[in-house]
């Protein structure tokens, strides 16, 4: 041992100890960058295994330690530099857990400042001026009882919405009365599957073209009772959409379902259920913060405010499914499925760009491209007629054409 102490004071003693400590320097800046970034440092340093790096630089400082000092010192100095190592390592310790306590509880704030169930609260705070001037979704829509729903239109509406007059009726429809379970004698029943469109954002209550259609049709009277009932949610997409049909739809009956066909179909609704995972025990926020903060919300909470831009990872297995063609093909063709179950006719109806056709052609269904069908110029801009939201005019053109079709296809 005292060969060990001799060696310790000579030149490469003191050359070693100080390598070692500059070693352990090294680590720690380096992995202090790597905190500050969350991940890579300049795209050229990654710690893979943060928790190996530190217990390297422990070593190397203990190393430095002992050349320098521990070999020097007794029992006693021994045993005051182990009570304060282990009441480091304590205090350490507990600011972690401090820390990850903190962070879990943060995001759980953020989920329920975010979630839907915000919905709640925010319409309860809505007054009539602030409908009118900002449309908010909130104030019109509750979290759905059905899990795969996600959310639905408030039932018992009536209300000034966007400048605009809106009632829905007892079950949660855009519609001015109610509709029985039970089909009339000699009727003809149409559902509607749609979203902001096909609801009649931004024109008056019955002026949306389902409503409009059901009231050319009555007024036919050739001893038929037709009944159109707008099932459209605004921010639906086709995977939701037609789990209206199957969680409300399927109950009426229906003899024909129209589906309003709009290019964000491809798309998530818009809301997403958040899911948070606050109390897991098998991961660590702090360690994702600190090292992997890309993948974070992941593992933490799901915060998705843009359908246009969203990680999979934040989606529910169940939503992801019908995004993009293969979801959209796939939902349409359980859609057909239950046509030839429940006896009912399809038909899609909107402008449609270059990919819905050929999925339709694929599956069999009957579409009406408006942008093929109508013709632009017969009517003015200002009908907004191939536009998301069509104005009161572009409703009653829509409705005219679809009737047109149905009658057409004799279906009618």
């Amino acid at each position: 041992m005292d060969w060990l102490k001799q060696w310790s004071r000579s030149r490469w003693g003191r050359l070693t100890a100080w390598v070692l400590l500059a070693a352990a320097g090294v680590s720690l800046v380096e992995m202090g960058l790597v905190m500050i970034a969350g991940g890579d440092w300049l795209h050229g340093i990654r710690v893979s295994n943060p928790m190996a790096r530190v217990r390297a630089a422990c070593l190397f400082w203990f190393g430095w330690y002992c050349l320098r000092y521990g070999i020097h010192q007794g029992r006693r100095e021994w045993a005051g530099f182990a009570g304060k190592v282990f009441l480091f390592i304590f205090s350490t310790a507990m600011a972690l857990l401090a820390a990850e306590i903190g962070l879990r509880f943060f995001f759980m704030q953020l989920q329920s400042s975010q979630s839907l169930d915000r919905a709640e609260v925010i319409a309860k705070k809505l007054n009539k001026e602030t409908i009118k001037s900002s449309h908010p979704l909130a104030a019109i829509i509750r979290k759905s009882e059905d899990r795969l729903l996600v959310y639905e239109l408030r039932p018992g509406l009536e209300m000034d919405f966007g400048h605009n007059r809106l009632r829905t009726n007892r079950q949660g429809f855009r519609a001015s009365h109610d509709y029985k379970i039970e089909k009339p004698l000699n009727s003809v029943r149409i559902i509607g599957l749609g979203d902001s469109g096909m609801f009649g954002w931004g024109v008056h209550q019955g002026q949306d073209y389902l409503s409009v259609l059901e009231s050319n049709l009555n007024a036919r009277a050739d001893g038929r009772v037709y009944e159109v009932l707008n099932l459209a949610v605004p921010g639906y997409n086709s995977q939701l959409e037609f789990q209206m049909l199957k969680s409300r739809g399927l109950a009426y009956k229906p003899d024909i379902v129209v589906v309003g066909w709009c290019d964000n179909d491809f798309g998530l609704p818009f809301f997403i259920p958040q899911e948070g995972q606050w109390f897991r025990k098998d991961v660590s926020f702090l360690y994702y913060l600190l090292f992997n903060r890309k993948r974070l919300p992941e593992v933490a909470v799901s915060t998705l405010n843009d359908r246009r831009d969203f990680d999979e990872g934040k989606v529910p297995e169940g939503l992801r499914q019908g995004v993009d063609i293969k979801g959209v093909r796939d939902s349409f063709m359980e859609l057909m499925a239950l046509g030839r179950k429940h006896g009912f006719k399809v038909v899609v109806m909107g402008p449609m760009g270059k990919e819905p056709p050929v999925i339709f052609k694929e599956i069999g269904i009957p579409f009406y491209n408006t942008f093929e069908r109508i013709d632009a110029k017969k009517y003015p801009e200002d009908y907004l007629v191939f536009f998301m939201h069509p104005a009161a005019a572009g409703h009653r053109v829509l409705a005219e054409y679809l009737e047109q079709d149905l009658r057409d296809r004799g279906w009618l």
